[in-house]
């Protein structure tokens, strides 16, 4: 035997729908619109800074020399850094740059002069990355 046919729901309310009693219309101000003259400037200024963005991150420009090295953290530390460095929305590496700057300020053993093997080293580092540098740009 087929189920009875349900007749039509009554609201109770004069709502025409379930829909205008769960969600009751809110009271809005009307929403300002621009002229023509105002979307105009607005989208000139746009323009132009785009433009200008575009032609400060020139590859003429020298980029700061960055030596790359790896290393291994702890997943929990990763996980927070990764955490910070979303929430934050900064690149990794700048979290990274802050925090190492951030710990050695006051330290004054980073700013001692390095033995002579040590400083051959990192010497050696800065003149690969130079090297890598200058074999990208003739590409």
């Amino acid at each position: 035997m087929p189920p009875k046919k349900m007749p039509p729901v009554r609201l109770a309310s004069s709502a025409t729908s379930h829909d205008d009693i769960l969600h009751p219309p809110v009271a809005r101000e009307p929403a300002l619109v621009p002229s023509a003259a105002e979307n105009q400037v607005k989208s000139t200024i746009r323009t132009e800074s785009i433009v200008h963005t575009i032609r400060t991150e020139s590859p003429d420009e020298e980029k700061p020399l960055r030596i790359p090295f790896t290393n291994n953290l702890p997943p929990a530390v990763f996980r927070e850094w990764f955490t910070y460095a979303y929430m934050a929305r900064l690149p990794l590496q700048d979290v990274l740059e802050r925090a190492l700057t951030t710990y050695l300020h006051d330290k004054p053993q980073a700013r001692e002069p390095l033995p002579p093997e040590q400083e051959s080293i990192l010497a050696a580092k800065e003149e690969a990355e130079l090297n890598r540098r200058q074999k990208r740009r003739t590409k």
